[in-house]
């Protein structure tokens, strides 16, 4: 016999995101032989509310339910400090305290290119939107094509033009055609390295890109536990 489904409030700003957990939710993904994936299937209604609707509800006093905070909600600066936090990687945290849960990034903690690169490695294997992984993805595609005709700057023109490339390893070539073709790169060189600096610099797109971490991470490995407290 099925238990019935249990209601998780989703409070959020970006809508997207909040339709990227629905998804993985709603998704019938468990395996034949019983085994759950991220959370059991039928076993969660989201009702999704924006920051104006929580902050109406929460003064009128009627939550029942389990809520879940996607980003920086007002009111959740009161709520961090307190939360058990259960995944903290990439500027990216997420845990709960009571009823409440929280998923929010502080894009400051990726010092570097570096780390950015090793995070958006991460991300690529994730099952989130391209859009998301590689929100410029068109600007670094006109930066290969503009690129000198010598062998890396090959390598990259086909790979850029594959379905499954991954902005990271573009980005790496391109940073390493440009240091060893530096006098024959000149301008374009250039160009590749300032497309690469603004994915890093990009806080706004930064922090999106950490949240969607952050939501896909916590459906497949709490909410589940979240859910049956």
């Amino acid at each position: 016999m099925f238990e019935m489904e249990k209601t998780l409030i989703v409070v959020y700003k970006d809508e997207m995101l909040v339709n990227q957990l629905k998804k993985l939710v709603e998704t019938k993904d468990d395996n034949d032989n019983g085994e759950v994936v991220g959370t059991t299937d039928n076993s969660i209604n989201i009702v999704a509310w924006n920051e104006k609707v929580w902050l109406e509800n929460k003064k009128a006093g009627n939550i029942k339910s389990k809520v879940l905070f996607l980003g920086s909600i007002k009111g959740t600066d009161k709520l961090i400090p307190v939360i058990d936090v259960k995944y903290d990687k990439h500027g990216v945290k997420y845990g709960w305290a009571g009823n409440q849960a929280i998923v929010y990034a502080n894009p400051k903690e990726i010092t570097n290119r570096e780390k950015y690169v090793e995070f958006i490695n991460d991300l690529s294997n994730l099952p989130v939107p391209d859009i998301v992984k590689n929100p410029k993805d068109s600007k670094l595609k006109k930066v290969a094509e503009n690129l000198p005709k010598f062998n890396v700057a090959e390598t990259i023109r086909q790979r850029v033009k594959q379905e499954k490339v991954k902005v990271p390893e573009f980005l790496q070539k391109a940073k390493k055609a440009v240091k060893k073709e530096v006098e024959v790169v000149g301008e374009a060189g250039s160009k590749a390295v300032n497309a690469a600096e603004d994915l890093f610099r990009d806080k706004n797109i930064v922090m999106k890109q950490q949240l969607f971490y952050g939501v896909v991470n916590l459906y497949n490995n709490d909410l589940e536990q979240f859910m049956n407290l």
